[in-house]
């Protein structure tokens, strides 16, 4: 079981109707990786895959048996803490809602989410934990390399010549040192004082120990600042060079000490009374710490004069270069410079001679496999004036790091840009779906009724097509913004392709060869018919427009699975729908911008520039995604990613739009605070034979029904002031369960709405009122593509 597994992604468990899939949705937007859990079991399962955080609805272990989560959680090693967020009804504090204690106890690390909430609310929780759980991740890699180092430590202490032992102090009222106890001592330590100390006491085994050495163990532990000496013992007979170090806490009073049995050459100096060995012994170990730095540096080191040649390099120069000692010294330094960096680079070394001052500056320098690194330069003269010293770093992985970072600034200015100019675009769709409800709905009545002279009739005919041209340009915005009201089921690519071959064929005209690759067989795809029919035959229009001296267009979809992720694009499975044209092409500014909405390079009048940003949201609302990729000259490739639907294909069922009679219907209870919109509304309504009765608002509503009035259906804007559409349903039902109701609503307004109450999306027609009362009527589901 991987239970140390490092994963960001969140676990879902929501068993109640479409809560999981809403809550996954909702992360997926925001770019958050999510996996939605079917029971408690598969989500312990998922636990040993590695996650994040845990998403988790209070219906779904109010009466679980807990035991196998708890024991998991009891489990987790030292460094986990693995976050809840807990959806609850009631909140999560005790006098609202008295399990809130018992999920603490369970669970531990959790956050209460009262229901409802704003999606931002989740993601802003959800964040937070990935970012704790992070934290984690790091106190885990921590926890490693301290055990690693720990074991280091370990197989260092026991195997080094040196003797070295951790002392305690021990001090008497005065604050003087008076003994110290040994907690711990390596076996080099007991050969070289001749005694094990095994816990023991100094005073216990030298009873009349030097005093000197309490002294100086007791001012490294009372100050902590180190200390190096060389100590005898009289008693033992012995002498060592003693470095000491304070350990631990300042209380502790632990000192840490190595010895160096220096006895041999202590009674040599005494014998030959002169301090020269002494000297020697200082210039060795010092020749050995520059030695040591010389070999161990993983900086670039080099000694060099001013004619050219360098006379000395350090053993970094092949680790980072890859050129030996001997390849080094027999070239002038010039010639491992980039011809761009030279004139530079000697002119500095001019300067720095000149001025007798280090400086600093960067260059390329060839390595031996034909590349270049990027190294800093750190050059000083040396007092004779002939030659100088140079320190150079690698800065390769630094400037990876800067070009990472950049890359990820402008991607997160282009991601904030989009998000702006979709909030923008969508609201302003939105008011224009309510304007435009009563000019369709006027229009088409007259049209219907056949009114005024042939003149006057071509001119509401030209009106309506005018206002149809609207409401089609309005579902591209809102397809863009990600707000299009969309019917998701499984779709048939390969199937709904060869339906439009015609229609693509005669879109294109006939200097344009058309190839299709849409196998059989396929996996069925997660999408919108509809409005993935309007995807696809607005690629073929763009690609049509690119090849104005006629070419090739191949439509192809093929299955994907995506593995690594990538940008945009979450790992999971995908049927991928294709359009590849051989037509112009696009150089790099303009596939920047290809997304953007209004952005076209047809000219005034010959496209919105909505066509390539409404399948970008459509691929986006999906949880798929779009990508583009182009040459000038040789032509554009548009893929348009779907995720693979687990459902059946649905039964269609398309109610005529004459199902709803003239006859009389009964009556009907209108509500809307928009006066245009419910004199349109009503109008519709009354053409099909029903009584209308016309509500401002979903109170004035119920003090109708409270004052007796019994329609026979209901139809009502959703967001209204006051009580909501959806609301208002939910009261009437209460009383009246068997009413018939419809919602009319715009493109944010599906929130809040039971999936079970049919809805019309504004615009609409008659026809198509009619349509979905017919649906209604017959207890078939009305959707909301209209």
């Amino acid at each position: 079981m991987k239970r140390t597994t490092v994963s960001e992604r969140a676990l879902v468990l929501a068993p109640r109707g479409r809560d999981a899939a809403i809550a996954a949705a909702m992360l997926g937007e925001a770019r958050l990786e999510s996996a939605v859990c079917a029971s408690l079991g598969d989500l312990v399962a998922e636990l040993d895959r590695g996650a994040a955080l845990v998403v988790i609805t209070e219906e779904a272990i109010a009466t679980a048996d807990l035991s196998p989560l708890t024991g998991w959680l009891a489990g987790q090693e030292q460094w986990s803490d693995l976050p809840f967020i807990l959806l609850t009804s009631r909140g999560g504090g005790l006098e609202r809602n008295p399990a809130a204690a018992r999920y603490l106890d369970l669970l531990g690390n959790i956050t209460f989410l009262e229901r409802p909430f704003h999606p931002t609310t989740l993601i802003s929780i959800v964040r937070s934990a990935v970012r704790a759980r992070r934290r984690q991740y790091e106190a885990r890699a921590r926890l490693i390399a301290l055990q690693e180092s720990e074991a280091r430590y370990r197989t260092l202490f026991e195997n080094i010549e040196v003797g070295f032992c951790i002392i305690e102090m021990l001090f008497d009222e005065a604050g003087h040192a008076v003994d110290y106890r040994f907690i711990e001592a390596n076996p080099a330590f007991a050969a070289q004082a001749g005694f094990d100390p095994a816990g023991r006491r100094m005073r216990e085994i030298v009873p009349d120990h030097e005093s000197s050495w309490f002294e100086f163990y007791g001012r490294v532990a009372a100050t902590g600042e180190p200390g190096r000496v060389e100590q005898g013992s009289a008693t033992l007979g012995r002498w060592w060079d003693v470095h000491a170090f304070r350990v631990g806490r300042a209380t502790e009073r632990r000192v840490a000490v190595l010895f160096n049995d220096i006895t041999a050459r202590r009674d040599a100096e005494i014998r030959l009374q002169t301090l020269n060995e002494t000297l020697e012994a200082q210039v060795a170990a010092r020749s050995a710490e520059r030695d040591r730095l010389w070999n161990l540096s993983q900086d670039m080191l080099a000694r060099a004069d001013f004619s050219g040649m360098m006379s000395a390099v350090s053993p970094a120069w092949t680790r980072v270069l890859g050129w030996s000692a001997e390849e080094l010294l027999s070239r002038g330094y010039a010639s491992f410079m980039h011809p761009e960096d030279e004139g530079a680079t000697l002119a500095a070394i001019v300067a720095m001679a000149q001025s007798g001052e280090p400086t600093r500056f960067e260059n390329r320098i060839a390595t031996k496999d034909g590349g270049w690194k990027p190294i800093e330069w750190t050059v000083a003269p040396e007092p004779d004036g002939e030659n100088f010293i140079a320190v150079g770093r690698d800065l390769t992985h630094a400037k990876a790091r800067e070009a990472e970072l950049e890359a990820a600034q402008v991607a997160l200015r282009q991601s904030q840009k989009m998000e702006a100019m979709g909030s923008l675009t969508g609201g302003v769709a939105h008011d224009f779906n309510n304007l435009l409800t009563p000019i369709i709905g006027s229009l088409d009545m007259l049209h219907r009724k056949g009114l005024g002279s042939e003149r006057e009739k071509r001119l509401i005919d030209g009106a309506l097509q005018s206002a149809e041209r609207a409401r089609m340009l309005v579902q591209r915005l809102l397809a863009f913004a990600r707000r299009q009201p969309l019917q998701a089921m499984a779709v048939d690519v390969s199937q709904l392709v060869a339906g439009m071959l015609d229609l693509i064929g005669s879109t294109l005209g006939p200097a344009i060869d058309l190839a299709v690759d849409a196998p059989a067989g396929l996996p069925l795809a997660r999408a919108d018919a509809n409005q993935l029919e309007m995807a696809l035959l607005n690629l073929a229009v763009n690609a049509r427009d690119a090849m104005p001296g006629g070419g090739e267009l191949h439509v192809e979809v093929r299955r994907e699975s995506v593995r690594d992720r990538r940008p945009g694009l979450p790992r999971g499975h995908y049927v991928r729908l294709s359009v590849r044209d051989t037509g112009t092409g696009m150089d790099e500014p303009t596939l920047a911008r290809a997304i953007e909405p209004f952005f076209s390079t047809k000219g005034i009048g010959k496209g919105t520039g909505l066509g390539l940003s409404m399948v970008h949201g459509l691929a986006a609302q999906l949880g798929g995604a779009l990508t583009i990729e182009s040459d000038v000259g040789r032509g554009t490739a548009v893929s348009l990613w779907l995720p693979v639907s687990h459902d059946p294909l649905p039964v269609e069922h398309r109610p005529r739009a004459g199902e709803v009679g003239d006859e009389p219907h009964g009556t009907a209870l209108l509500v809307d605070d928009e006066d245009l919109v419910r004199m349109s509304t009503a109008h519709m309504l009354s053409d099909m034979g029903f009584d209308v009765v016309e509500a401002a608002s979903g109170e004035s509503a119920l003090s109708m029904l409270a004052a007796g009035l019994d329609p026979q259906l209901l139809v009502t804007d959703h967001l209204m002031p006051g009580i909501t559409g959806a609301q208002l349903v939910e009261a009437v039902r209460a009383d009246r369960p068997s009413l018939k109701a419809l919602i009319v609503s715009g493109y944010a307004e599906a929130e809040g709405i039971d999936p079970a109450i049919p809805r019309l999306t504004k615009p609409f027609r008659r026809d198509e009122l009619a349509a979905t009362l017919a649906a209604l009527t017959t207890g078939a589901e009305a959707g909301g593509a209209h």
